[in-house]
């Protein structure tokens, strides 16, 4: 999945449930300067995404190339 359309995803979901960053921040344990790179659609560490993810009831599946 491009990183792009993961953005868009985390974005819509943070859009339904209504959240801050600060407030996922907190739910996920990962940092707000963080997280507002994920949206901006920067590099970071997949374990920041992927608890990102779990804490939004989102995840991602890897396939075979």
């Amino acid at each position: 999945m491009p990183i792009i359309k993961l953005v868009d995803i985390i974005k819509q979901r943070k859009q339904e449930l209504g959240l801050t960053i600060n407030k996922m921040s907190a739910e996920s344990g990962v940092g707000t300067r963080t997280i507002n790179r994920i949206l901006a659609g920067d590099d970071v560490r997949y374990s920041s995404i992927e608890s990102l993810l779990r804490s939004l009831n989102l995840s991602i599946t890897i396939g075979k190339c």
